[in-house]
This record gives C-alpha cells, sequence and structure tokens, in this order.
C-alpha cells in the first residue's frame, strides 16, 4: 500500500472517530486539525511544512471556499491530488469548525490571501 493510500485510510478512521463530537467552535476545530493530522503537512501552527501550504494569517471566507472547491474536487492547486480526498471527507461543519480554528487561532499573522501558498495555490 503506497503513503497515499496508508494516509487517505488513516484519514477515514479518523473522521469516523470524531463523527461523535460536537462541531462547533475552535475547540472542535483544534480537535480536528490535529486528529485528521492536518499538521503532518501544514505544521502545528499553520506554518506549512516544506513544500506543503501555509494556512496562518489566512482568512476564514478563503481557506472556506478552497476547501469546498477541494471537496468538489476543481481547483488547480499543485498539492490538488493530495488534498482532495482529505477535503472530500469533511462534512459541511467539520469544514466550518476546522476554519473557525484556524481563523481566530492564526489571525492575524499575514496580510491578504496569497493564492499560491494555500493548500498548493490557486494562481500557477
Amino acid at each position: 500500500m503506497d503513503s497515499c493510500a496508508i494516509r487517505i485510510k488513516r484519514l477515514l478512521v479518523a473522521v469516523a472517530a470524531v463523527s461523535t463530537m460536537t462541531l462547533h467552535g475552535a475547540e472542535t476545530g483544534e480537535k480536528l486539525y490535529n486528529t485528521l493530522g492536518c499538521y503532518g503537512c501544514h505544521g502545528l501552527n499553520g506554518e506549512g511544512i516544506g513544500t506543503y501550504p501555509k494556512l496562518s494569517g489566512k482568512s476564514a471566507s478563503y481557506l472556506q471556499r478552497q476547501l469546498h472547491r477541494l471537496k468538489k474536487g476543481i481547483g488547480q492547486t499543485s498539492k490538488r491530488n493530495l488534498m482532495i480526498p482529505f477535503a472530500k471527507a469533511l462534512s459541511e461543519a467539520e469544514i466550518e469548525a476546522l476554519v473557525h480554528y484556524l481563523a481566530s487561532r492564526l489571525e492575524g499573522r499575514e496580510s491578504e490571501d496569497t493564492p499560491d501558498d494555500i493548500l498548493g495555490g490557486m494562481g500557477s
């Protein structure tokens, strides 16, 4: 089994494990971020790791829009093939909780969104 398939399998197990949580607020978003392993690519504080994009300082509306696009399997991102299975596995409540967590925790660290450095970039 290749590493992508292993990650997807782990994601599905993690989603099943958190499905009983009440999905609201930054606390739930933090639990999801950690349980689903978002930090593995995006860093413990959303700073990004290597070629994986940082999420810190991005607006809630931008993060939400990008996750919805990836959930639909659209968008021109360099990490699209890796992110789509993760995004598709998220419920609307989970997307909202993750976005709320990232936006509240990481608020104000950067200025406006830069398409090329989030979720693989949309502009490249």
